[in-house]
């Protein structure tokens, strides 16, 4: 059971019907920095962000793995000696390609979140087929851990909706899968053509502050178009490289997801 030992932050409300328009018309790729749909108090207990008062950060990456583009951001995570949280596709577990990349994640101590299945945002309307998403999305990640010679893989707690579109069916499936809902708070499109890592860096450290949750991207949804090189997701080793060094700079520790959110296992 997860318990929050800080106050979990009330979502303002939003009026559901529009914001469902704007996330069917605008949703591509991870082209929108999230959308809240709240129903009654259901999203009282969707996670943002750690405490200002603790000056500590998580990294977070979308829509892995992606074979080389994953291992390049094991390996600078590696480097910096710190963990992130990998919430990982289903689909991109299915064939088997990045099982050992998966394994790797849980040796070295980062967090596996789930990001869905196969990242489509009409399951997050209809209580069957999200609930299908989330069970398929376990199910990849504890059949691959097992292929990888994980015998007792860890539970997965976190669930990070594809594009951040959070509904009141959404909310209550997570519910019911034992998952805690976790957004983000800095996003700077670092999943952009021709981003640079010194560009991803200098707009993140213009937002980051204390208690932030951070994402960027390792993986292109259930793209992956290369397993001799990383193709999709570039940018995303070099960033790590040059983002930690500086947070440390500024005072600011990057830890683990649950670390920030003050959330412990019972």
């Amino acid at each position: 059971m997860l318990v929050a030992a800080a106050k979990r932050r009330r979502i303002e409300r939003r009026p559901a019907l529009l914001l469902a328009a704007l996330a069917t018309g605008a949703l591509v790729a991870c082209r929108v920095p999230g959308f809240l749909l709240p129903e009654g108090e259901l999203l009282r207990d969707v996670y943002l962000r750690g405490s200002s008062a603790v000056p500590t950060v998580a990294l977070t990456f979308d829509d892995g793995p992606n074979g080389r583009c994953t291992e390049a951001v094991l390996d600078a995570l590696a480097a910096q000696r710190v963990q992130a949280t990998f919430f990982v596709l289903g689909a991109n577990l299915a064939a088997g390609h990045n099982d050992a990349l998966l394994a790797r994640m849980v040796r070295e101590g980062h967090t596996i979140g789930i990001h869905g299945h196969t990242h489509r945002v009409r399951p997050l309307f209809h209580a069957h087929l999200i609930a299908g998403e989330i069970h398929a999305a376990l199910e990849a990640v504890d059949r691959s851990l097992r292929r990888a010679g994980v015998p007792d893989p860890p539970r997965v707690t976190f669930f990070r909706p594809p594009f951040g579109l959070v509904t009141g069916i959404t909310a209550r499936a997570a519910a019911a899968a034992g998952l805690a809902l976790v957004e983000w708070t800095v996003s700077v499109g670092d999943w952009q053509a021709g981003r640079r890592a010194d560009e991803v860096t200098a707009a993140i450290l213009a937002r980051v502050r204390p208690g932030d949750v951070i994402v960027l991207h390792d993986g292109d949804e259930t793209h992956q178009r290369s397993e001799e090189r990383c193709v999709d997701r570039g940018v995303a080793a070099e960033t790590v490289g040059l983002l930690v060094p500086a947070l440390a700079a500024r005072g600011l520790a990057v830890v683990p997801l649950g670390e920030l959110l003050g959330l412990v296992a019972r």
